[in-house]
C-alpha cells in the first residue's frame, strides 16, 4: 500500500531521522503518542500543505484476512485509540517542539475483505476512513498473490513461531518495490525471490489514486493500464458501471480505466428494505459522483484530475429505465 501511495500524492516516511514523533521499533516504524509508541503498517505525509491545518500525516494499516473473514469493529476501535493518542503526543512535548514536530493525523484502514457494518458504522462516526478492495478487479492479482504466500515460507514451523526479523524484511521488501531484484544469497534472497510474483503485482499497477466523492468519501482506483497517466489531462469525462459485483471507471469510448470497492455504508441511505434500487443507484451517481477529484504524483510534482460523470449517458439510462417501467 505504501508502494502505491507514491502515487497519490503522498511522501512515505519510511525512516525516522531527526522527527521525534518517529521511533523504530521491533517490527518497524512506530509512532510516539501520549502515552506510548504505536506500530503502523505504513506512514506518509501529504506533499500539499493544507491551510489553516498542521501537515497532514497518513497513518495505514493494512489486512488480508482468509477470504470469509470480514474486518471486526475491534480493529476500527485500535485504530480511534491509536489516532486519538498519537495526536496527543504534542501535550507532553515543549511548546517549541509541539509547533515544529506537529502533524493533523489521518487513519486509514486498507482490507482484502469487507468490513462489518458495525465496523463502518464506527470508523464513519470516528473519522477513521475505510478501504476496501476486495471488489477491485485490478487489485485482486496482487491479493492473491499476498494469499499465496504462507508462514512456512519463511521457515516458520507454526504461523505463530516465523524465525525473521519483521523490520528487516519490510525495510528488504521496500527496497526492492523501488529499485527491483538485486542478485544476493542465503536466506533473505530465497525469502525475497518467494515474494517476487506480489512484487512483479506491485509494479503491474505501480500506482493508485485516491479520489473524493462528493467531498467526503474516499475511494482507492486502481488503474488497467498506469502508463496512459504518464500526462493525464485535467480533466476527463468517465462512466461509472457495476459490472459482476465489482465497480469500473470506464471512458466515453468505453475503456476500463480504473477498478474500485465501495464501503457498504456509503449508500444505506439510498436502501430501500435493504435493497439499492435502481432508481436510488442513478440518483447515487448523479448526487455524488458528478464531479469527483484525484491527486496523482507525476515527477515528484502534484496534480489534480478532476474526473466528470458523462450526465448524458446518465439520463439515457434514467430515461430507458422509466420507459421500461411504464
Amino acid at each position: 500500500m505504501l508502494h502505491l501511495l507514491r502515487g497519490s500524492g503522498y511522501r512515505t516516511v519510511e525512516e525516522s531521522g531527526t522527527d521525534p514523533t518517529i521511533c523504530r521499533g521491533a517490527a518497524g516504524l512506530e509512532v510516539s503518542g501520549r502515552g506510548c509508541e504505536h506500530q503502523i503498517d505504513a506512514i506518509a505525509d501529504f506533499q500539499i500543505p493544507p491551510p489553516f491545518s498542521h501537515p497532514q500525516r497518513l497513518l495505514v494499516e493494512a489486512k488480508c484476512f482468509s477470504e470469509r473473514t470480514n474486518v471486526g469493529i475491534e480493529v476500527a476501535r485500535n485504530a480511534v485509540g491509536v489516532l486519538k493518542d498519537v495526536s496527543e503526543f504534542w501535550i507532553t512535548s515543549t511548546a517549541f517542539e509541539a509547533h515544529t514536530n506537529r502533524y493533523h493525523y489521518q487513519y486509514a484502514l486498507f482490507s482484502a475483505t469487507p468490513y462489518t457494518l458495525a465496523a463502518q458504522r464506527y470508523a464513519f462516526a470516528q473519522d477513521i476512513y475505510l478501504i476496501p478492495l476486495a471488489k477491485s478487479a485490478f487489485m485482486a492479482p496482487a491479493i492473491a498473490a499476498i494469499r499465496s504466500i504462507s508462514a512456512t515460507d519463511f521457515g516458520a514451523t507454526s504461523p505463530n513461531s516465523i524465525p525473521i526479523n519483521l523490520s528487516e524484511l519490510r525495510t528488504n521488501i521496500r527496497t526492492t518495490l523501488r529499485r527491483g531484484f538485486e542478485e544476493g544469497e542465503g536466506d533473505d534472497a530465497a525469502i525475497m525471490m518467494r515474494l517476487r510474483p506480489m512484487c512483479q503485482q506491485a509494479w503491474r499497477i505501480n500506482y493508485s489514486f485516491l479520489a473524493i466523492l462528493g467531498g467526503r468519501f474516499p475511494v482507492f482506483l486502481v488503474p488497467s493500464d498506469y502508463s496512459m497517466w504518464v500526462h493525464p489531462p485535467p480533466m476527463m469525462e468517465v462512466r461509472i458501471r457495476w459490472d459482476d459485483s465489482r465497480w469500473y471507471l470506464d471512458s466515453l469510448e468505453n475503456r476500463r480505466l480504473f477498478s474500485f470497492d465501495l464501503p457498504e455504508a456509503l449508500y444505506e441511505q439510498y436502501a430501500v428494505e435493504g435493497m439499492l434500487t435502481a432508481a436510488r443507484a442513478l440518483d447515487l451517481k448523479q448526487d455524488m459522483l458528478r464531479n469527483f477529484y484525484a491527486f496523482l504524483t507525476i515527477a515528484d510534482q502534484v496534480a489534480v484530475v478532476r474526473f466528470q460523470l458523462d450526465m448524458n449517458w446518465l439520463d439515457s439510462i434514467r430515461q430507458a429505465r422509466e420507459e421500461r417501467e411504464t
